[in-house]
C-alpha cells in the first residue's frame, strides 16, 4: 500500500465512514474497520470525513456526534462532520453543544451536517414524542446555529474559526433549506441515484442561496472497490440501499468522474464498503491515488 501524504488542496474527494449496515458483521468489527479507514483517509489526503446516523443493531454509528469527537481526536487534517445528524428527532439544545465539543477536538476542520429525513424502522416508535414536522425542523435548525453564533447567550460555547454548514439531502427541500440558511448543500446519489433529481436540487440551492460568496455542491457515492469484481458485487449485495458502483477501482473512478461531470458537483464524498478490512485500507489508497491523478493531469491542462 503506498504512503501517500497530500495537503489539504488535494483532489475533490471526501469519505463517508460508518456507514456499512451489512447485518453479517459484528457492529464492534465496523466501527474498528471505520475508524481505521478515517484515519488513513486523513493520512492519504481525503478533504473531509463524515459520519452518517442510522439506528438499529447492525448500524456501527447511531450517536454521529460521538463517533465525530473520536474521528475528530483521531485525524489531524481532514476536515470531520456528519451526513447526517438527524435534528428531526433531537434536542437543539444538545446537539448544540455536540458541536460546539467537537468543534474543540477538530478547530478549523469542522462540518455541521443536518439532514431534513427521519428515523424509521425498528425503535422509530420509542422516540414519536421527539420527532418534529417539516415547521419545527426548520425551527430547531435556526435555534442550533442562533445558540452556537457568537456573542449568543444561550449556554454553549459560540463557534469561532473556520467551519462549514451542510444540508444533506435527495430533493429540493434540502436544498432550499440549505440555501436559506447559507449552508452548502450534498446530494445523496446513494439513495436517490436519479440525476435529474440532483440537478433539480442544485438548481434550488442557487437560486435560493443567501450569504456572501458561493455554496458548495456535493455528491455522496457508495462504491465497493476491488480488484476481484466477483468480491466487490458480494460486498455490495450486503447493504440495505443502492451501490452506486461495485467493480474494480478503475471502474468505481469511473462513476466518480461521471457524478462530477454529470452534475458539476464541486466535489464528491464516497462511502466505500468492502467488507475485509485490508480490502477496505487497500481500496481507499487505490481510489485516492486514481482520482488524484485524474486532478493533476485536470491542472496542468489549465495552466497550458
Amino acid at each position: 500500500m503506498s504512503d501517500i501524504v497530500q495537503g489539504p488542496y488535494g483532489p475533490p474527494l471526501g469519505l463517508i465512514e460508518f456507514l456499512d449496515l451489512s447485518p453479517r458483521r459484528p457492529v464492534h468489527d465496523k466501527r474498528r474497520t471505520a475508524l481505521a479507514g478515517a484515519r488513513w483517509a486523513d493520512r492519504l489526503g481525503y478533504r473531509r470525513i463524515w459520519i452518517p446516523e442510522h439506528h438499529g443493531p447492525e448500524c456501527p454509528s447511531t450517536n454521529p456526534w460521538l463517533t465525530a469527537a473520536v474521528v475528530a481526536d483521531s485525524t489531524t487534517r481532514a476536515r470531520v462532520g456528519t451526513a447526517v445528524s438527524l435534528l428531526r428527532v433531537r434536542d437543539p439544545f444538545y446537539i448544540a453543544e455536540d458541536v460546539s465539543t467537537v468543534a474543540g477536538l477538530c478547530p478549523g476542520r469542522l462540518d455541521i451536517g443536518f439532514g431534513r429525513g427521519d428515523f424509521g424502522g425498528r425503535g422509530s416508535e420509542r422516540v414519536h414524542y421527539l420527532r418534529k414536522t417539516d415547521g419545527q425542523l426548520d425551527e430547531a435548525l435556526d435555534t442550533v446555529m442562533a445558540l452556537l453564533s457568537p456573542g449568543a447567550d444561550g449556554g454553549v460555547e459560540p463557534l469561532t474559526g473556520d467551519w462549514q454548514g451542510w444540508l444533506h439531502g435527495t430533493g429540493t427541500s434540502s436544498a432550499r433549506a440549505a440555501g436559506r440558511l447559507g449552508f452548502h448543500y450534498c446530494h445523496a446519489l446513494f439513495l436517490n441515484p436519479d440525476l435529474d433529481a440532483c440537478l433539480a436540487g442544485f438548481d434550488a440551492y442557487a437560486s435560493h442561496l443567501t450569504g456572501p460568496g458561493p455554496g458548495r455542491t456535493a455528491v455522496a457515492l457508495a462504491l465497493v472497490a476491488n480488484p476481484d469484481p466477483g468480491r466487490a458485487m458480494a460486498d455490495a449485495q450486503q447493504q440495505s440501499f443502492p451501490v452506486n458502483c461495485a467493480g474494480t477501482p478503475e471502474e468505481c473512478v469511473l462513476a466518480i468522474r461521471g457524478a462530477l461531470r454529470g452534475t458539476g458537483a464541486d466535489e464528491v464524498v464516497i462511502a466505500e464498503l468492502s467488507t475485509d478490512p485490508e480490502d477496505h485500507l487497500q481500496a481507499l489508497a487505490s481510489l485516492y491515488e486514481l482520482v488524484a491523478r485524474d486532478h493533476t493531469a485536470a491542472a496542468q491542462e489549465v495552466s497550458r
